[in-house]
């Protein structure tokens, strides 16, 4: 497989039109359609929302019964928000704690990366993505400095969201996510990939 074909796997020519959000009951939100036998990969806020005590009890069963894979995209935004705290603020040693103790929980050997194949048809999906949801695809001549900063931040929340969803797809497991909007669209791209939602 080449580059290029990795990244053609959906034709961002065909996309022209924003996605239709679906209603809840057209995503899979039920816990208990999920097949029992395979592994969970958990988005970066079912980590959050544990560590708040605000995952929902029925999704905390659900990912204490599985086998969990972590990703080393989630792993590294809970790695960025460790470090981007100021050692100056006074909060900051409360508020790193709670992250780097479950850092410390994770074996590495239990992580998966994003093949080189994901990470290239991941590009293509954000790229669509940012152009029909989000209205990201102004030239960056159209922007002023504050809204480019904007941009490659949400272009980049978008990227880590779609080399998640991937990543879970190749590891044949189950997303577990609250990132409703964001899963329902590239569920559209991807409809064989599994995903379990929530709302924390």
């Amino acid at each position: 497989m080449t580059a290029c074909e990795a990244a053609l796997a959906h034709d961002p020519g065909a996309v022209r039109r924003p996605f239709p959000y679906r209603e809840d009951k057209d995503l899979p939100f039920d816990v208990t359609a999920m097949p029992p036998d395979r592994p969970v990969m958990l988005d970066t806020n079912v980590y959050i929302a544990r560590l708040q005590g605000k995952l929902p009890p029925a999704i905390a069963a659900f990912v204490e019964a599985s086998v969990v894979i972590h990703s080393s995209v989630a792993l590294s935004e809970i790695s960025i928000s460790a470090g981007i705290l100021d050692p100056s603020n006074p909060a900051t040693e409360a508020n790193r704690g709670p992250l780097l103790r479950l850092l410390q929980a994770i074996r590495l050997s239990d992580c998966r990366a994003p093949s080189p194949a994901a990470w290239v048809e991941a590009g293509t999906l954000s790229g669509i993505l940012a152009r029909v949801q989000r209205g990201l695809a102004k030239s960056r001549k159209q922007l002023s400095a504050v809204e480019q900063c904007c941009q490659r931040g949400r272009r980049r929340e978008l990227l880590n969201d779609a080399l998640l969803f991937l990543s879970a797809r190749e590891q044949g497991a189950i997303l577990v996510s609250a990132n409703i909007s964001d899963v329902d669209v590239l569920l559209r791209f991807r409809p064989d990939a599994r995903a379990l939602l929530f709302r924390a």
